[in-house]
């Protein structure tokens, strides 16, 4: 809790540098709120609950089962998240390690990148070794043509895949880049399998040829492997040489040794150190002179965030929206420079895009506040009360904290007329 604490410190501590009257204080008390109990809001006893779909697959001429987990409050939010394909879904420890480590977005500076939530797919398998194995051309069609379409269809799913595969699975995920070209961009390769001499030809030919194809494209591919499982760290070794001889810069590797793990023991460390790669700062925070720049009012916040993110969606090959902490920013950016137009229209955005992220209705109400907008405040104030009913907690004493800073700020909109 500490480390999250003190970015929420951090983020108030910015608001009020160059700030007047009421436009931190609502927000303030909301940020103080999240302060005591942010820490929990990753664990996994506050995922939505998971929902188990059978796939009649046309392709593959037999039904399919994947069991889907949406994020906390996925059904109060308006967001497009990322999906996490987990291969050997039937495996509950696989999924599980996925779905704790997508909601794990604790953060020590406001600088640094959370991991943003996720919807997780559990992709499962009768006979794993005719899936990920003889008939994997096959599968590899379901997963394009019928799995990812129905998934981002049915759900709130943004262009961000990721493929996870242990063992065979490991290996499958790797031949996705030349079978399924560009379609997952982040792959984990934990302890892959097929470390003979054409085994690894036939992966770093086929690794080349979904580069070659990329056009720049950013390309993600986090591999590990055990001490206690030779044969396989050997060949995973063996690709991280390649990696390094031959990725080009639009290719973003890791590789990560596990000294004393056994085959079966290194999805506990490869699942979660993979995911967190993924979402490596390195890749999709701003760098540190344009985030230092909006938290000290140095320069255009609405220019420098609007570049950033034309850059970064240029790079990864999709629009990636503002995130809800940069708006949060730019808005406290706006107001420290008087602009109360620019700072409503931000926070706004801010509610619009992410009702579920309460500072936003403090931010907007504590605007309206300063603009001499009383009605305006209470409304916003009475829709952030709203939404603290709804939203999931993990802890009911959150609950209650929260209702109550909301009620704290209405009561003297209340009682004293207009």
């Amino acid at each position: 809790m500490e480390a999250q604490a003190s970015w929420w410190l951090l983020r108030f501590r910015n608001a009020v540098t160059g700030g007047r009257g009421a436009a931190v204080g609502i927000a303030r008390a909301i940020t103080r709120g999240v302060v005591l109990f942010a820490a929990v809001a990753a664990s996994l006893e506050a995922q939505s609950a998971a929902k188990r779909i059978t796939i009649k697959s046309q392709i593959l001429g037999r039904d399919k089962s994947i069991v889907v987990s949406l994020p906390v409050n996925y059904q109060h939010a308006k967001q497009k998240y990322p999906v996490i394909y987990v291969l050997d879904g039937q495996v509950r420890s696989f999924v599980d390690l996925a779905v704790a480590a997508a909601a794990y977005d604790l953060l020590g500076d406001i600088r640094d990148f959370a991991i943003p939530p996720h919807i997780v797919v559990a992709v499962q398998h009768e006979d794993r070794g005719v899936d990920l194995g003889r008939n994997a051309d096959a599968f590899s069609k379901y997963l394009t043509q019928e799995l990812a379409p129905f998934i981002e269809k049915e759900f709130r799913a943004s262009p961000q895949r990721i493929l996870i595969g242990h063992s065979l699975g490991g290996r499958f995920a790797l031949m996705a880049s030349c079978r399924m070209p560009g379609f997952f961009p982040a792959i984990i390769a934990v302890s892959p399998g097929g470390g003979d001499s054409t085994a690894y030809r036939t992966t770093t030919d086929c690794l080349k040829s979904d580069w070659r194809a990329s056009g720049g494209t950013l390309r993600q591919i986090y591999i590990n492997s055990g001490e206690r499982e030779q044969r396989i760290d050997e060949g995973a070794k063996r690709l991280a040489a390649f990696l390094r001889d031959s990725a080009p810069p639009n290719v973003k590797w890791k590789y990560q040794d596990g000294p004393g793990l056994a085959h079966t023991e290194t999805p506990f460390v490869g699942i979660p150190a993979g995911i967190k790669f993924v979402h490596d700062r390195l890749v999709w925070e701003m760098p540190l002179f344009r985030s230092q720049a909006i938290l000290q009012n140095a320069g255009d916040a609405v220019e420098i965030i609007t570049a950033w993110y034309a850059e970064l969606s240029d790079r990864v090959g999709f629009a990636v929206p503002i995130s809800a902490k940069w708006l949060d920013q730019v808005t406290v950016a706006l107001l420290n420079r008087g602009n109360l137009i620019g700072a409503t229209r931000s926070a706004e955005q801010l509610v619009r895009e992410y009702p579920e992220d309460l500072i936003g209705y403090g931010r907007l109400a504590d605007i309206k506040l300063r603009a001499g907008d009383r009605i305006g405040a209470r409304r916003v104030l009475e829709d952030g009360l709203k939404m603290v009913d709804r939203l999931d907690f993990f802890d009911e004493m959150e609950r209650a904290l929260k209702r109550k800073v909301f009620q704290d700020a209405l009561r003297p909109l209340n009682t004293s007329g207009q």
